[in-house]
């Protein structure tokens, strides 16, 4: 995956949370957080980084962090990456609340500083970070749109996780448990038609369950599935062209009712 060299700006919160963004614009403006591994590698690296680029070119102020188990939030002694998040959930750690307060955090110091716009906030990330993409929206009424590229939507369907199928806290952090909480917001996903590696037929399961959620209670359905005809765990610098042009839509120049 070709690695960009584009200006990164790290910062941090005033309780030390670290975050980098693109060079902010003069703000408050619309505000992506855009999420798939490290954060400076989700914002140098193809194809993860390219939805943030095009809405960077556009105005918005895009930022990213390290993910759970990736850069600096993977602890001595503990597995890297996904092994690192099982390791985490046979433990009993919720690492998804602990995730949830540093976004949080980070969107909170952004807002009090005039940088981004509570109005016109949203999130995107792809496949672990899709999935916590959905994550962070459902723990932020604020972040009003998230976009995912072949999301995982429950950690049992990963290879990581085949020793947890009966772990309650697994099972809990499958992202149908938050469907109330999402249903009023603009989704959209991206997943290959045959992703064996997520499994596409619990993305299916997630955002049917998302759209009946906001059909019992009578609200808008701004939610989108691309199902597309192309095997494995992918995504490409297509999707991230036109997520980019349904969130610039959606959260920029929502419809008049």
């Amino acid at each position: 995956m070709p690695t960009l060299h584009t200006e990164i700006v790290t910062a941090s919160t005033s309780n030390g949370t670290a975050f980098c963004m693109f060079p902010p614009q003069s703000g408050p403006v619309p505000t992506l957080l855009l999420l798939a591994m490290n954060g400076e590698s989700t914002l140098r690296t193809e194809p993860y980084c390219c939805v943030g680029q095009r809405l960077h070119a556009r105005g918005w102020n895009v930022i990213s962090l390290d993910i759970p188990c990736h850069g600096t939030d993977q602890r001595e002694g503990e597995p890297a990456e996904l092994p690192g998040w099982a390791t985490r959930v046979a433990t009993g750690e919720d690492f998804v609340a602990a995730f949830r307060t540093q976004v949080n955090e980070i969107l909170s110091h952004l807002i009090a500083q005039g940088i981004a716009d509570p109005a016109r906030l949203a999130v995107a990330g792809t496949s672990r970070g899709g999935y916590l993409a959905f994550q962070a929206a459902a723990g932020n009424p604020l972040i009003r749109a998230v976009a995912g590229f072949s999301p995982v939507t429950t950690l049992l369907a990963l290879g990581e996780f085949a020793a947890l199928q009966a772990h309650p806290l697994a099972q809990q952090l499958a992202l149908r448990q938050c469907v109330e909480t999402l249903a009023d917001r603009a989704c959209w996903i991206t997943i290959g038609s045959a992703d064996a590696r997520v499994d596409t037929d619990e993305a299916i399961a997630f955002t049917r369950a998302l759209t009946q959620a906001a059909v019992r209670r009578d609200l808008p359905l701004p939610i989108t599935l691309h199902l597309l005809p192309i095997p494995g765990h992918s995504s490409s610098v297509d999707w991230h062209d036109h997520a980019a042009e349904w969130l610039h839509a959606v959260v920029v120049q929502p419809p008049v009712d």
